[in-house]
């Protein structure tokens, strides 16, 4: 049968499951991920290189390349949630799950050549970004490295039961506290922190053997985490500043909510710079403050709100 339909929007879906074995897909978990997916993008990466010689100025030959495929995803998170949890946090030999996803296109066609199912196998997270500020919810990105990604003629895996708690919002519940350093408020970093951004990266690099078009490998390198939080200046930022040259070591817990919501906890964090500004705006001193962390427990970064 012929398509006749556009790729059309909100008709997609989206579940993941943890893997067994690397790339191996097959689970009997499959796991939800939000009510509120925002954005799902898969990539192929290039497949073809074009080849030319000396007798011709035109590429008239092209070689089949390593495919590396790519899986973005962008979601709100919930009470309840696994997801973040399983790619951020690393065991005790420092690797990360393997995990797989099943992506609908045209869910609600019925004729099975006007949808699409794609099959994600292999999928290890390359860098994790949870960012929250004033008036939003908290949004999670991930940027995944995969093995492979495919087609198939018909869904794969039950569809989960979907979360059922609150999504997570900057202004609605949940604290960001600071120990260690100058503290305000019953621990707070500041009497008014407007936003807050932390990437997780885990430079991941992918292998192939020599008779393999795909990853038979994606291996985990260094681990970094950093970020960004927009903070009052306090007493004009003098103690701010001060602990910032003292490089005075600190831990910042985030909590998206309250009890059952995701909580990140980010030991011996370092201030990577200041400049506070005086200026004719009337606004009070606010600083977009960098930091970075030097995660003590790389099991537990990321955890539930108890």
């Amino acid at each position: 049968m012929a398509v006749d339909e556009l790729g059309k929007p909100f008709q997609g879906k989206v579940w993941y499951w943890v893997e067994d074995t690397f790339g191996g897909g097959e689970s009997i978990t499959t796991l939800p991920i939000s009510k509120k997916v925002l954005d799902v993008r898969i990539e192929t990466g290039d497949v073809l290189a074009t080849k030319r010689g000396i007798d011709k100025p035109q590429a008239d030959a092209a070689i089949k390349q390593v495919v590396e495929p790519k899986l973005h995803l962008e979601y709100i998170p919930q009470y309840g949630d696994t997801l973040l949890e399983d790619v951020v946090n690393r065991d005790s030999c420092g690797e990360l799950q393997s995990l797989a996803f099943y992506i609908g296109a045209n869910a609600c066609e019925s004729d099975s050549d006007d949808k699409t199912h794609y099959y994600v196998k292999g999928a290890k997270p390359n860098t994790v970004r949870i960012a929250g500020s004033k008036n939003t919810e908290y949004t999670i990105s991930i940027d995944f490295d995969c093995k492979s990604i495919a087609t198939e003629s018909s869904q794969v895996g039950t569809e989960p039961t979907p979360l059922s708690g609150a999504f997570c919002a900057f202004n609605v519940a949940g604290e960001i506290t600071k120990s260690g350093g100058h503290v305000v408020n019953t621990n707070h970093i500041a009497f008014i922190t407007n936003s807050i951004e932390v990437t997780i990266t885990h430079k991941l690099t992918p292998y192939a053997d020599h008779d393999s078009l795909e990853p038979d490998y994606i291996i985990e390198g260094e681990l970094d985490v950093e970020g960004s939080v927009d903070i009052t200046l306090d007493g004009g930022g003098g103690y701010h500043f001060a602990e910032v040259l003292a490089t005075t070591e600190f831990d910042i817990t985030v909590n998206l909510g309250s009890s059952g919501a995701p909580k990140l906890t980010l030991t011996d964090c370092q201030w990577k710079s200041s400049a506070p500004d005086i200026n004719t705006s009337g606004e009070a001193m606010i600083e977009s403050a960098p930091f970075f962390a030097k995660p003590s427990d790389i099991t537990a970064i990321v955890g539930t709100v108890s």
